[in-house]
């Protein structure tokens, strides 16, 4: 959602991102103003976890079959954060009212307070769709129903959507919005004045390969110990970025031709790679599209195993599931992404329909427009 913001700022809009204490210094950093409200994220884990708790499915939820574990999560993380969010929006929007209030697709403070307070709205997605979306949102009704507040789902399917994947990236089914604006994804920031770690240079391949597990789930170091055990028995460098907690020494684990560390800016990092091995997040399988680089997707959970099926059926990359990851299944898996032309092929052809979506200033404009029609 950068893109987008500082398009609005650099037309003259006043923007304020808000989220959790916790984000405060990251938006901050991409030089945008930042509000709070609302929880940070170990709040809603704990809060989710307290309410999985309270309604006995805590012993329950590893074995629900992924779409159960979707419908919990979106009534006691999704919908209990949405909650504690909304009183805080509403005072700020009494001091700060807003024009257009843009969300993100599982964001739902924002739409409750939109229709509460009578201001447009518009979700901004940030992946391809995933096909259960609508049972999805039918869970979160009761959530505000039940604590006195409009129901934000027909709102939010009605107003406009802010369309960030590319179409042959996107799978069949129906797609319960109806008002769409494409919007060029993002790869990140190639920071100024910053540069690969002078170890880099020091790597003894010619091709070196991408690793992450994300920020939320990587606290897995058996999957990031598979990953690398596999890479060894390639020609194959590889940087891994292991995300908060975790030590960076420990991952690499003393293996030669791994760099390590905990975060690197993967603008900076991608345009020196030929493969991306993740847990398939969106910003991470973005990065590895925008670059036109084969990947190997590792899902987890949430969104994870959706995108990573959105990937596979374009033939940009392969997907592992979580009892499939071990030295061989990665070396076979990555052997395969580097030497089968139709990846690169599958690649190409995704990136350059990337290059043909509205850049953020130009999807700025529609959207606008199109708000201004429906005022």
């Amino acid at each position: 959602m950068v893109p987008l913001a500082r398009a609005a700022v650099d037309g003259g809009h006043d923007v304020l991102v808000v989220s959790g204490a916790d984000v405060r210094d990251l938006v901050e950093r991409h030089g945008l103003p930042v509000g709070v409200a609302g929880p940070t994220l170990a709040q809603a884990y704990a809060a989710a976890a307290e309410a999985n708790r309270a309604a006995g499915l805590a012993a329950e939820f590893g074995r629900m079959d992924p779409e159960q574990q979707a419908l919990a999560a979106a009534r006691h993380f999704f919908g209990s954060a949405a909650l504690r969010r909304v009183p805080e929006l509403l005072e700020l929007i009494g001091r700060w009212r807003p024009d257009l209030i843009v969300h993100d697709t599982l964001e739902l403070a924002g739409p409750t307070v939109a229709e509460v307070a009578g201001i447009p709205h518009a979700t901004h997605s940030y992946g391809p769709l995933v096909l259960e979306t609508r049972l999805f949102a039918a869970s979160f009704t009761p959530v505000f129903t039940e604590a006195g507040l409009p129901d934000p789902m027909p709102g939010v399917f009605a107003s406009p959507y802010l369309e960030v994947c590319p179409p042959g990236l996107q799978p069949d089914g129906a797609d319960p919005w109806t008002d769409v604006v494409p919007i060029r994804p993002w790869a990140g920031d190639l920071p100024a004045g910053e540069s690969l770690p002078a170890e880099f240079a020091g790597l003894p391949h010619a091709s070196t390969v991408y690793l992450t597990l994300g920020t939320v789930t990587n606290q897995q170091p058996e999957v990031f110990a598979a990953v690398l055990d596999g890479c060894a028995r390639l020609p194959v460098n590889v940087v891994v970025t292991t995300g908060p907690g975790v030590d960076p020494e420990t991952v690499a684990g003393g293996r030669p031709a791994v760099l390590a560390r905990p975060y690197l800016p993967q603008a900076l990092v991608l345009p020196h790679c030929s493969a991306v091995v993740s847990h398939c997040g969106a910003g991470s399988m973005f990065g590895a599209l925008v670059h036109a680089l084969p990947q190997l997707c590792l899902p987890q959970g949430t969104d994870q195993p959706s995108n990573a099926a959105a990937v596979a059926k374009a033939g940009v990359g392969l997907v592992l599931g979580p009892g499939e990851v071990d030295a061989g299944t990665v070396a076979r898996a990555l052997d395969q992404l580097l030497e089968d032309s139709a990846f690169r092929a599958a690649t190409a052809r995704i990136r350059s329909e990337i290059e043909e979506m509205p850049a953020p200033a130009s999807a700025l404009r529609t959207l606008l427009a199109r708000v201004d029609r429906r005022t």
